[in-house]
């Protein structure tokens, strides 16, 4: 707004300059206005172009005289302000919060299991093997033996001859011509153009929000664990010293149980804090500046260029042409060709032969047998611990700073000016 109030001031002042005010004020308006003189209104001094009042009072219009004015001219000083700018300054705080920590502890337990154990035994079986028997056999089979056969044959052969033909040609003559255009000059013009533009000017805002805090939650659970129980179970038997006997007999089998096992487990439940925070929103705010915009402006200017241009015309020129012949030339190639021949052949044969053998067998028995066996079982307890962590917080803080301003002042200045002294007079005297 400053700057485009000192560009309309000196327009003002210049506007008030006009012709019709000098000469109400008493003053020339050009150089030299002998003409002026004559109508009893002014003396001009035909060396630097100044005109004075009359000696004489006028005897067509009023006399003038000198005076001094005071006028505001607009002129730009620079001070010094003060100006409240907000800052932010960052400070550490603590705080205390409260944590649940799972401690494992360990007990050693013993627990009776069955397992299997193989025992060995060794028993005799007749298995049969295969051997191989060589037979010689007499085979027939066929062969075709290669022989050479001489044959006679023609060939096309092509061989190229050479003339001279004469032919015409068309021949394109460069030549020089001076053709008148037109080409476009772009000049830069400058305008002062009013625009406006958005700043953004920023403002404290108190906001509510929320934040997660996490709590430790006991829940408890079940579980499948499988065990192994031994069950009696009884069977029957045949006695082997006294065939078709039976008798019953008790034997312990593993057989797995599924069992529910509760447990505890801690689990982590979110829940949201309300809390309150300082938030620096910027707000837009419309203002107007005037800048100088450059504009192209374009205009035709006549130049004067040469172009080569070409103009046909015919020659005739004298070329060698190859021309093909053909004829038939005799020669003699070789054929490669085979007979069949009836040949014979000893070719030896394997038979396989099975053959009986006896071996030694060792073999594993299953055998159920039980043993104690210790273990280590894992349970959880949750403590509860205080901890304290510090973090940093922005505070605002208003600041003040000197900021260097330009400020358009209208300054006070004395001019000379001429004004009517007198009312009508009598005539002037003579120069």
């Amino acid at each position: 707004m400053m700057r485009s109030m000192w560009l309309v001031l000196p327009a003002v002042v210049l506007l008030a300059a006009t012709p019709a005010d000098a000469r109400r004020r008493g003053r020339c308006w050009t150089p030299c206005c002998p003409a002026a003189c004559a109508r009893g209104c002014v003396v001009c001094d035909s060396g630097c172009g100044a005109c004075s009042p009359c000696a004489s009072p006028c005897a067509s219009g009023p006399c003038y005289q000198t005076l001094e004015r005071t006028v505001l001219v607009p002129q730009l000083v620079t001070e010094t302000r003060t100006v409240h700018v907000t800052e932010y300054r960052v400070e550490p705080r603590t705080r205390t919060y409260t944590v649940q920590r799972l401690v494992p502890k360990y007990e050693t337990r013993i627990r009776t299991e069955c397992y299997t154990e193989l025992v060995p035994q060794t028993r005799e079986e007749t298995y049969t093997v295969y051997e191989t028997a060589e037979e010689q056999v007499e085979r027939t089979y066929t062969v075709l033996v290669p022989y050479q056969v001489e044959k006679t044959g023609t060939r096309i052969v092509y061989e190229t001859v050479q003339e001279q033909v004469e032919q015409p040609c068309t021949v394109l003559v460069p030549y020089q011509v001076e053709k008148t255009g037109t080409r476009l000059v772009y000049e830069t013009v400058q305008e002062q153009v009013e625009q406006p533009y958005t700043v953004l000017v920023p403002h404290q805002e108190e906001r509510t929000g929320y934040r997660l805090e996490w709590d430790v939650v006991q829940e408890t659970a079940y579980r499948t664990v499988r065990r192994v129980v031994m069950q009696q179970v009884e069977r029957q038997v045949y006695d082997p010293c006294a065939p078709g006997c039976c008798r019953t007999v008790v034997c312990c089998c593993p057989q797995v149980v599924c069992e529910q096992v509760p447990y505890t487990y801690c689990r982590h439940v979110c829940r949201q804090v309300p809390c309150t925070y300082m938030v620096t929103v910027c707000r837009p705010e419309q203002r107007t500046r005037t800048v100088t915009v450059c504009r192209p402006v374009c205009r035709e200017v006549p130049y004067t260029y040469c172009v080569t241009e070409c103009r046909p015309e015919q020659r005739t020129r004298t070329v060698t042409v190859c021309r093909p012949v053909c004829r038939e030339v005799p020669y003699t190639y070789c054929v490669t060709e085979c007979r069949a021949e009836q040949r014979t052949c000893t070719v030896t044969v394997c038979r396989p032969v099975p053959v009986q053998r006896t071996r030694t067998v060792t073999c594993c028995v299953p055998v159920q047998r039980t043993r104690e066996v210790s273990y280590q079982v894992c349970t959880c307890e949750c403590v509860t611990e205080e901890r304290t962590e510090t973090y940093h917080v922005c505070v605002p803080v208003c600041v003040e700073r000197q900021v260097q301003v330009q400020v358009c002042r209208l300054v006070p200045q004395t001019i000379t000016c001429q004004v009517p002294a007198c009312g009508n007079c009598g005539g002037c005297g003579s120069k």
